[in-house]
Formats: C-alpha cells, structure tokens, sequence
C-alpha cells in the first residue's frame, strides 16, 4: 500500500512524503522481526538491514552529486524498498526503475512533450519496479541476475 500510495503521491506532487516512507520502513522492520522471530534467525533483520543501505546509498550519492536531479525522499523510498525485499530484490526493482524511467523519459522527450531538463518524478518507477518484483517471484530476479551475471 505504502509503495501505490507514495507513486500517486509523487506522481502528483514530485514529494515523497517522510510519513509514508518511515511508516514503510517501519512496517518493514517489524515484519522482518517476525520473520526472525518465526524462523530463530537473525538473517530477516539483517536483511532489513543491507537491503537498505545497498539500495539508498547508490541513491544518496546521486542526490548529493546532481543538483535537484534526485530528492531524497527517492533515496528514502530506495531504502524502503531495499528493505522490505532485500539486496538481490531491491536491486533488481531499481533495475527495472531505472529502464521504465529511462524508456518513459526517451518517450516523451522524442514526442517533444518533455525536454532533458523536464523533471520526472522517479517514485511511480520505483514503486512499479518493487511491485514487479514482488509479484513475479523469483522470476525477474533470475532474468536480471542472468543478464547482469549477478
């Protein structure tokens, strides 16, 4: 819900809100300790864990080297997603964010409906990428570890 929620959003607005992105990452832990809780193993927390720190520091540096390029509540949003799917989904959904955002953005750049300096809201690729992977299973992130040798 948080990820349809913060696309619309940012869809609408260009912000992802904070509320929605700590109530995401809220839930995320807290689902991720009962999962460790249910399986007697630390590995859900620490995927909680480096599934959001390898999807939002590639995003913090973006932030912090493009001016206004990306804001960071996509970096929040990378961090939520990286946490509720962990490093190998939550790389794979920002793969595929990146190529709908990129084949959208070439769309409207060649209709002349939008030019390189148009901002582009990232959060409904985000979110399209997370939802992707969530409901293709193993599918996607096989597909993507086999083009990439990942």
């Amino acid at each position: 819900m948080c990820l349809l929620t913060a696309g619309i959003i940012d869809l609408r607005t260009h912000i992802l809100p904070n509320r929605i992105n700590a109530a995401g990452i809220a839930a995320a832990f807290i689902l991720r300790l009962i999962g460790c809780a249910l399986s007697r193993n630390a590995s859900p927390v620490r995927d909680f864990f480096t599934g959001g720190l390898v999807c939002g520091v590639p995003l913090l540096a973006i932030a912090l080297v493009s001016k206004r390029g990306m804001g960071f509540g996509d970096v929040k949003f990378a961090v939520l997603i990286g946490a509720f799917l962990g490093v190998s989904g939550g790389l794979c959904a920002l793969w595929l964010s990146i190529v709908l955002g990129g084949v959208f953005s070439a769309v409207l750049i060649a209709a002349k409906k939008a030019s390189r300096k148009t901002p582009i809201p990232f959060g409904p690729f985000m979110a399209a990428g997370a939802l992707a992977v969530v409901f293709s299973g193993d599918s996607i992130k096989t597909f993507v570890s086999a083009v990439y040798h990942v």
